[in-house]
């Protein structure tokens, strides 16, 4: 019998794979700590709808909030708008209580007055520092290996100077942030260059919308202290910007692999040509060089979800593009040259084929090889999927869950393709036969692509050194890389930068590899201390507001504390986290979910999580991917969520029963709040812009129908009552084009707009949620997607609050309030993490001057 993980919980977790952003699932426990993670069966005993392999629903889920006006609608041009306008916007800081400088972030011209000018009122960061997020590109300074730079696909540039031991952001004054790949000039490593744009996904054949366009490519001559953005890139070509590569040969030669194809600027970015036009689906998606000759050797590949092809051209004057390689069903590939010996080309490729008993549609396809330079005819196959080696098969799915069953872990094995997401290849720079491909885990082979053994195994966190976490998205190697005195290998991941320094190890490479983390030597290490760019969807304070909780795309549901600091973050559950709740009159009872409202309980404060959905009837595909819940403030074992109907527990989630008619109305449920003090009272926000109300909700039953109000059409993120005065309620809206904050004095029958006007109004972008404070119902906070804004006369005027943070999603804002009883804010990023704030009282109005008297 195989043997088994040292976790004897791990088997109802492997099957969690795919939950995440990607497809990914997250890590189990350490032995001897019960499982925390929410336990899905068996894909055949499933009801339906309850499957998890929905890469596409967390991106439907942010394109139903980014909805425009009209069908031409561009976000990117909304964001620059919005941008432009916080400039000339006044600025605040809740930290020293008072307005602040309003000056353009384009003034400051260093990274020295950028940090300095951040560090002046700014909120406390509260990490994760040790989780990472997802990371898409990674470079090295050639002369000081010390010092790198890695890509935050909604995080920006982040900078090491201590080889990962620290991290320090250096994008946060760019327009777009969403960093996909990046270049450095190896003859002077003060120049880089950074594509925006995360092209990889399938909205264009699953009908889902790509949130993550980006704004072109950015070039720094400073190592990354200033940025300036290369206008020739703001169009359509570059939204999306795969890879970039320079010319050793001409640093002013730059490659970019792009939705449209391949441009070459060849003065610096200063201007761009397309030469490369595939017409196929994704454009070109990577990008190599040949570099052993007189003249650059560009290979491209283009192509994915249709048949993808590998080009080749020779840079001189009458050099032309060639089709080289191209095999049927063919779908993204990637491609390594080997830096020993650059006859030797590989290239990993997806499938767009079903392929052996169905399982391979954008997993493997084949590992290929060329050792003629990439000559056309010169390509064979290494290994495919039809390999009777179950292992060698396995490079572009997840291991565990395609071993679920060979693994004794459970019934059925479960294939997540993962080739059209995460998806590299790299060759030892000594030793041309040691290669590395990876789409979930590393994979390494020792004799030029024909047979694979594991490396990494993402369900070990904590449990041994071959932990990294899932999907790979870029493998370095150190630049003095010499096979003996430095075998330094970097990863980058969906949790972050990892580097071993044991690559050659002994790996996993019998058919019981996968079922057994200990069968890798490869030790590996992570560097994500202060590498803030988790991207939660929403979090909680616990009393006292020293810990708090929180749920994150791709990282689960994260739990930290003060005490011990932005390294000291511990991963709960897994999947993709959502909404969390603490209750405040017993912190042992702590609620939680992973998508599609799969909901959990805890009863130990939140360290350990178990299914708590009994009652609930209505199918999972009927919830949001992130399902709103709230928490009575009233009664803490009160909670409600919805689908397409309403749903309460009032016993802390052992019973659910249904709260309205089914359905609803014409949306999902996409906000909630009780009003404090008075149970009956419940607003519902929905997915069309709906607000639906009670005065008698605790009698609500299956039946029920609620009145409702419509402000305006769009998707409302958030409700909130105003604790002093409850009838007063607030309502946010994302999607462009129309007002995104709202007030109503009746509970919620008639609403008005409270963006302002002019200067100091709410810039036209999404809003996710708000916060109104204590005792003082004039100050309200609201998170939006480029930051928060802070109004101190109940939404008169509006100004941008000084946080500290980039101009980052911010999705949610909560309230915790310190053992005195003092006041935080705490704000949950999508892309940049937690951070606190504590909120002084404001200084009362200047008096009007006392008359003088008279003599």
């Amino acid at each position: 019998m195989p043997s088994t993980p040292q976790n004897p919980n791990l088997a109802v977790m492997i099957l969690v794979c795919g939950l995440a952003l990607a497809g990914a699932a997250q890590a189990v426990d350490p032995p001897g700590k019960k499982n925390s993670h929410y336990r899905p069966s068996p894909p055949a005993a499933e009801g339906p709808g309850r499957g998890y392999e929905e890469p596409d629903a967390a991106f439907e889920l942010y394109r139903l909030k980014r909805l425009g006006a009209s069908p031409g609608h561009d976000p990117v041009t909304a964001y620059r708008t919005a941008l432009a306008h916080m400039d000339g916007m006044p600025r605040h800081s809740t930290a020293l209580n008072g307005p602040q400088p309003a000056r353009p972030l384009a003034t400051l011209t260093s990274i020295a007055k950028f940090v300095a000018a951040r560090a002046l009122g700014r909120w406390t960061a509260l990490g994760p520092g040790n989780i990472g997020g997802r990371t898409r590109t990674l470079v090295i300074h050639p002369d000081q290996p010390e010092i790198m730079w890695a890509g935050g696909v909604s995080g920006g540039v982040w900078k090491t100077n201590d080889a990962g031991e620290s991290w320090l952001p250096v994008s946060d004054r760019l327009a777009n942030i969403a960093v996909n790949s990046m270049a450095i000039d190896p003859s002077n490593p003060d120049v880089l260059y950074i594509g925006t744009g995360e092209g990889y996904f399938r909205e264009i054949v699953r009908g889902t919308w790509l949130p993550l366009r980006g704004a072109g490519i950015y070039k720094s001559t400073d190592g990354g202290a200033t940025w300036s953005w290369l206008e020739a890139t703001a169009n359509a070509d570059f939204h999306w910007v795969n890879d970039l590569v320079i010319s050793p040969r001409d640093p002013n030669r730059i490659y970019a692999a792009t939705r449209t194809g391949v441009h070459l600027s060849e003065n610096g970015g200063g201007s761009w040509r397309r030469f490369l036009d595939p017409g196929v689906t994704g454009g070109c998606l990577d990008l190599t060089l040949r570099t052993d000759l007189n003249v650059d050797w560009v290979f491209a590949s283009c192509g994915t979800f249709e048949q993808a092809t590998v080009y080749r051209r020779k840079m001189t004057r009458s050099g032309e593009w060639e089709a080289v390689f191209s095999e049927p069903g063919m779908g993204r590939t990637t491609l390594a040259v080997a830096p020993s010996d650059q006859r030797i080309i590989y290239a990993l490729s997806a499938s767009n084929d079903a392929g052996p008993d169905g399982h391979f549609e954008q997993a493997l396809l084949a590992v290929y090889r060329s050792t003629a330079g990439g000559n056309p005819g010169s390509w064979r196959v290494r290994v495919d999927n039809t390999d009777p080696e179950k292992l060698n098969t396995l490079l572009l799915t997840n291991p565990a869950g395609a071993s679920y069953a060979d693994c004794d872990w459970g019934e059925q094995n479960s294939w997540t393709p993962m080739g059209w997401y995460c998806n590299v290849i790299a060759v030892d720079p000594v030793d041309p036969d040691v290669v590395w491909a990876a789409g979930v885990d590393l994979f390494r082979s020792d004799d030029g692509g024909q047979s694979w053994g594991l490396a990494s195994y993402w369900w070990a966190r904590d449990l041994g050194p071959s932990f990294v976490h899932a999907d790979q998205h870029a493998i370095v190697f150190h630049p003095d890389y010499d096979g003996v005195s430095n075998t330094s290998m970097f990863s980058a991941t969906d949790g972050g930068v990892f580097r071993t320094d044991n690559p050659g190890a002994s790996i996993g490479r019998d058919a019981a590899a996968v079922c057994d983390f200990a069968r890798s030597s490869v030790d590996f290490t992570p560097l994500n201390h202060n590498f803030g760019i988790t991207q939660f969807y929403h979090g909680a304070p616990y009393p006292g507001s020293e810990r708090y909780i929180g749920g994150t795309q791709d990282n689960g549901t994260l739990l930290g504390q003060d005490e011990a600091g932005g390294d000291g973050w511990l991963h709960v559950s897994g999947g993709d986290g959502g909404y969390v709740a603490v209750d405040p009159s017993n912190p042992d009872f702590v609620y939680a979910e992973s998508q599609r409202f799969n909901f959990m309980r805890s009863t130990d404060g939140g360290r350990t999580f178990e299914v708590a959905m009994e009652g609930v009837t209505e199918p999972s595909q009927n919830f949001l991917f992130i399902t709103p819940f709230a928490m009575d403030p009233n009664q803490p074992q009160r909670l409600w969520a919805g689908g397409r109907r309403l749903w309460r527990t009032d016993d802390g989630a052992l019973a659910w029963t249904a709260a309205s008619r089914d359905p609803l109305g014409s949306g999902q449920v996409s906000a909630l709040a009780i009003a404090p003090g008075n149970s009956q009272s419940v607003l519902v926000g929905t997915t069309d812009g709906f607000v639906f109300r009670s005065s008698e909700a605790l009698e609500a039953g299956a039946t029920t129908e609620w009145a409702s109000s419509n402000p305006r059409d769009g998707f409302v993120t958030s409700l909130t009552f105003d604790p002093s005065s409850p009838g007063v309620v607030y309502a946010t809206f994302a999607e462009f084009g129309g007002p995104h904050v709202w007030r109503s004095a009746d509970g919620g029958e008639t609403w008005s707009s409270i963006d302002g006007s002019g200067a100091t109004a709410v810039p036209d972008i999404p809003v996710h949620s708000i916060v109104v404070e204590p005792g003082n119902p004039e100050r309200l906070y609201i998170g939006t997607d480029l930051g928060v804004f802070t109004t101190i006369n109940g939404g008169r005027t509006w100004a941008v609050e000084n946080t500290g943070f980039a101009n980052v999603v911010t999705e949610w804002l909560a309230l915790g309030a310190d053992d005195d009883g003092e006041p935080w804010l705490f704000a949950f990023t999508h892309g940049r993490g937690a951070w606190k704030v504590r909120i002084n009282p404001l200084p009362a109005p200047p008096r009007e001057p006392a008359g003088r008297r008279a003599p």
